[in-house]
């Protein structure tokens, strides 16, 4: 995930897809420590994802903030 692919989309779909990342992230956990995560390096990845989601929200959120 791109941030700049981010940037194009509305808060409700990058809310939308910030709480799919969180869900993603909890059941990668528990496959992890149940044994059954394939690649661990793909925690590492999903919370990266998050991150990208929550800048680019606080972003939006300072330049709407910044017009008014």
């Amino acid at each position: 995930m791109k941030a700049s692919e981010l940037l194009t989309k509305t808060t409700e779909e990058l809310q939308t897809l910030l709480a799919q990342k969180r869900a993603e992230l909890v059941e990668q956990k528990r496959s992890l420590h149940s044994g059954e995560l394939a690649n661990p390096r793909s925690i590492s990845n999903t919370r990266r994802d998050i991150a990208k989601l929550l800048t680019v929200m606080k972003q939006q959120a300072t330049a709407a903030k910044e017009e008014k």
